[in-house]
């Protein structure tokens, strides 16, 4: 294998775990939605606690979409470049 290949290989694997790294939190985002609505169907009484986590689920979940987005992004841009790179 030359050059190349090799560094093209290496660039997909970091996506591909990273879009591991994606679902797994799109997941847990998902399920922190469902686990609210399952609390409050349960206790409508604890509306406030449930809501604040669920916020911070949130704003956790967006967080690190967009740092993992951020990161597939720049390893497509570097697959894209490889060729002229060598």
């Amino acid at each position: 294998m030359d050059k190349i290949e090799l560094e093209k290989n290496v660039l997909d694997l970091a996506y591909q775990r990273n879009l591991q790294l994606l679902n797994s939190i799109l997941i847990i985002g998902a399920g922190s939605i469902v686990a609210y609505f399952a609390g409050l169907i349960l206790d409508k009484s604890k509306l406030f606690p449930y809501s604040v986590i669920l916020l911070v689920l949130v704003v956790v979940t967006l967080i690190f979409y967009r740092n993992i987005n951020k990161t597939l992004k720049e390893i497509s841009y570097n697959i894209r470049n490889l060729n002229e790179e060598f």
